[in-house]
């Protein structure tokens, strides 16, 4: 398994779980998957930047990326991450695309109540 660098995606049984998960599925499905893994952590856990390919050298899409772009997921705010992450968390916000669209989204890694 390889968690995606940079971003936080709602978890199971949170707003826009299920559909974060699904748009991975969609944006890997069928295609060649690159890793770039930027660090491992206990039981080999891999935390990496995930690039899906497909047939056409046009169709590469960052995963961590497409998910901010679709206001699918956080920019991580509690490790290092890029200022294009966070410009297109700004840009999903701006337009009130996927989790956006509630008043108070809860990120992941905030205590829920």
């Amino acid at each position: 398994m390889v968690y995606l660098w940079g971003i936080q995606a709602p978890r199971p049984g949170q707003p826009f779980g299920t559909a974060a998960t699904e748009a991975a599925g969609r944006i890997c499905e069928g295609k060649r998957l690159h890793v770039a893994a930027r660090r491992a952590g206990p039981e080999g856990r891999i935390t990496g930047s995930v690039v899906a390919e497909g047939k056409e050298t046009s169709g590469r899409e960052d995963v961590g990326r497409a998910l901010i772009r679709l206001g699918l997921a956080w920019q991580d705010q509690r490790g290092p991450s890029s200022a294009q992450l966070r410009s297109l968390e700004q840009e999903a916000r701006r337009e009130e695309v996927g989790l956006w669209q509630q008043e108070a989204p809860t990120p992941p890694w905030a205590r829920q109540e």
